[in-house]
């Protein structure tokens, strides 16, 4: 399968990614060069002298890599969403044998749809230019692009008749996006105000412009039947097919590839979206039947034939991207595919590999993907030892296909940097690395040295929480997040039931890592950690305490009743106080990055509701019904104004029902939390207070 990727290394690109990483005094002393790729595989070499480094790669994505390689390795520097520690001596350290790798897999592919909705919804152009040099310096060169895709939908709409009013109606608002083009929903969260399109497509062409030049191939969306719920009433010639709901929202409908204007709107729909993006994109994402859908009485294979063959009529490089999730691709879909212009991804390997089932997915090339996070939840959650072993034994595996790539397919970002580092430091290996090395390596590139007792810590921790053998879509969660009544067993509907770890581990691996702080304050990765290790330890305790006052409320006991209940809140407040201490955990830049996108005050509300509203209630009323809490966050803020507060709420009805031997009154908890959205209030956007102290406190006073 031809990448489609120019083959002449941009390295002017790539020295300005290493400028943003060193500055431009040591950047200007690293030398880049072009070597030829190994067999269709990108490679990167590495050579030091006292004055120079030589870093030489088939690709930008290699040379960055390389780039990188040599800071985590030689220098013991570390990138990270949640603190980062770059440390360059010069005269450069020395490569006593010059470094040679070359990646195992074609593919590495990068994000998820949800992705771009619970993390990246608001991200402005210097938030993007940060994840694109991520990107490159880990070996990321396959990306699912989505900004911009209004602009592409509304001038195919306008083409085809429809008003610009009528456009915006169909048009979610930016925290939606995500699930508008996986077609399961329509306008919720708009209308989008007129300056937006031109913005955003602009801000999606210079994100495009950087990642071809760094060699990553953005992934665009492709044309599979999409169409407004009246578009028959424009065209009545037309036959779409209704796709029923998702979630109770009312998805849109389907146009089938016979429809006689199926191939009008494909046609529109790829000219204007070339017209923005330009003809050097060749990867095209969509996946009709996304959880759900009607199938009844469709030919699936010849379906999918005439999709991708329409689409290969537009560009016959064209390379058709479907994600295997549940059912999807239909085994009748993969039939009707030629196999070289598509990719599968396996989206949830390290729990449920549809390859093992899926015959390999019939011939087609595919990558074995990690999902890891659900709906941008903040809980501690992984298996290093899993992902140590799992995508270097089954490359090349006799039964495994024709295996591409590794990917990284998680809903939510900036969370357990520890997996994401791993996740892509595997891309260059060809072999399991040892867990105990391999964590002495992390702590020494993260924390700057390895402290006997953070070694201890993050043992326990691999052990525990980041040793999760269960099938389970994601994280434990936090107690402190979940709509309040008397048998909690799981936050969110598909979240976990019950914890697979012993939660003292995590108790003692915060101890641990206090005990270091001395030796490592100054590493912002070891503060977050520190905090995001205390925070899961009061999450856990939170649901001890949960369950000893509804014990009390059923027996009767009023004065355990109230001193459990009393120690659950005094737990929250303890938890929001934590969390204000880290800037990653705070629901005021939330809130700042979604206003900021605003021009008016009434722009600016609007974007603050959809922000607010996805990681709480979700969506209107008859969705929340499963959604509410499903992309609920442990923030500060988050916890002090609108958990905080259902919970001592509810706690005061059964206090009340306790005192009067009634049953407690029932709540709307939907209206409750409706009200709090269109009104949240204002949040800091700074953090404050004395980690040290305040983790030393809660220590002491929670975990004994």
């Amino acid at each position: 399968m031809d990448f489609g990727i120019n083959k002449n290394l941009n390295t002017q690109s790539v020295a300005g990614l290493i400028e943003r990483v060193i500055g431009e005094e040591l950047a200007s002393k690293v030398i880049v060069e072009q070597i030829k790729a190994e067999s269709g595989h990108d490679v990167f070499e590495i050579e030091s002298r006292p004055d120079r480094l030589i870093i030489r790669g088939s690709s930008g994505v290699a040379a960055s890599s390389g780039f990188y390689w040599y800071l985590k390795h030689v220098c013991k520097s570390h990138l990270s969403w949640c603190g980062s520690r770059v440390h360059v001596p010069y005269p450069f350290p020395e490569v006593s044998i010059p470094v040679r790798k070359v990646t195992p897999y074609q593919f590495r592919y990068y994000l998820n749809y949800c992705t771009h909705s619970y993390s990246m919804a608001f991200w402005d152009w210097d938030r993007w230019q940060q994840e694109i040099d991520w990107m490159a310096l880990n070996g990321i060169n396959l990306v699912l692009s989505l900004v911009g895709q209004e602009e592409a939908w509304r001038r195919t709409l306008l083409k085809l008749g429809y008003t610009e009013a009528e456009c915006k109606a169909f048009l979610c608002g930016p925290a939606y996006f995500a699930w508008q083009w996986m077609q399961n929903m329509t306008g919720w969260g708009g209308p989008l105000p007129d300056w937006w399109f031109t913005d955003r497509a602009q801000l999606a062409t210079k994100i495009h412009e950087r990642m071809l030049s760094l060699d990553i191939m953005p992934v665009l969306q492709g044309y599979s039947g999409m169409v407004p719920n009246d578009f028959q009433q424009k065209f009545p010639e037309s036959e779409p097919v209704d796709q029923g709901k998702w979630c109770e929202f009312e998805r849109p409908s389907l146009l089938l590839p016979s429809d006689p204007m199926y191939r009008k709107v494909a046609s529109t729909f790829y000219s204007e979206q070339s017209g923005l993006f330009g003809n050097d994109i060749h990867y095209y994402s969509t996946d009709p039947f996304h959880e759900g859908g009607r199938t009844e009485g469709i030919d699936l294979t010849a379906y999918a034939r005439d999709v991708q063959a329409i689409m290969r009529e537009y560009d016959d490089k064209a390379v058709w991207v479907l994600q295997a999730w549940q059912e999807n691709p239909h085994s009748e879909v993969l039939a009707g595919l030629d196999k070289d212009h598509a990719l599968v991804l396996d989206l949830w390997c390290e729990s449920q590999p549809a390859w093992v089932q899926r015959n390999a997915f019939d011939g087609a090339p595919w990558v074995w993907c990690m999902i890891q996070n659900y709906g941008g939840k903040n809980g501690l959650f992984g298996n290093l030892r899993l992902l140590m072993q799992e995508p270097v034994n089954t490359v090349g595996q006799s039964g495994s296909g024709r295996m591409s790539g590794i990917g990284l397919a998680m809903e939510g970002i900036e969370t357990n940097p520890v997996v994401y580092d791993l996740m892509t430091d595997m891309i260059w290996r060809t072999e399991s690395p040892v867990l105990t090395e391999w964590l002495e390596g992390y702590i020494e590139r993260r924390y700057g040295k390895v402290v006997p007792q953070a070694l201890q810590a993050w043992l326990l921790l691999a052990d525990s929480v980041y040793n999760c053998t269960t099938i389970q879509q994601g994280a434990v969660e936090s107690i402190i997040c979940a709509r309040p009544h008397l048998d909690i067993s799981n936050v969110s509907t598909w979240g976990p039931t019950q914890s697979y770890y012993d939660q003292t581990k995590i108790q003692a691996a915060a101890r641990l890592l206090l005990e270091c702080f001395d030796e490592l304050q100054d590493s912002e990765g070891y503060l977050y950690d520190l905090v995001d290790i205390t925070r899961q330890g009061l999450a856990d305790l939170a649901r001890d305490y949960y369950h000893a006052f509804v014990a009390a409320y059923r027996s009767g006991e009023k004065e355990d009743y109230a001193m459990w209940s009393n120690r659950f809140l005094s737990l929250v407040k303890s938890q929001d106080q934590l969390l204000g201490t880290r800037k990653e955990f705070l629901l005021g830049r939330w809130i700042e990055q979604a206003r900021s996108l605003g021009r008016t005050t009434e722009e600016k509300e609007r974007f603050q509701f959809n922000a607010v509203t996805l990681v709480t209630l979700w969506g209107p009323a008859k969705p929340a019904q499963s959604l509410h809490d499903y992309s609920h966050r442990e923030w500060s803020g988050l916890i002090s104004g609108f958990y905080f507060r259902r919970w001592q709420k509810y706690i005061a009805l059964l206090q009340e029902s306790l005192d009067d031997h009634t049953d407690p009154n029932p709540v709307d908890w939907y209206q409750w939390e409706l009200e709090w959205t269109q009104n949240p209030g204002a949040y800091s956007t700074e953090p404050s207070g004395n980690i040290k102290q305040i983790v030393s406190d809660l220590l002491g006073e929670y975990f004994g």
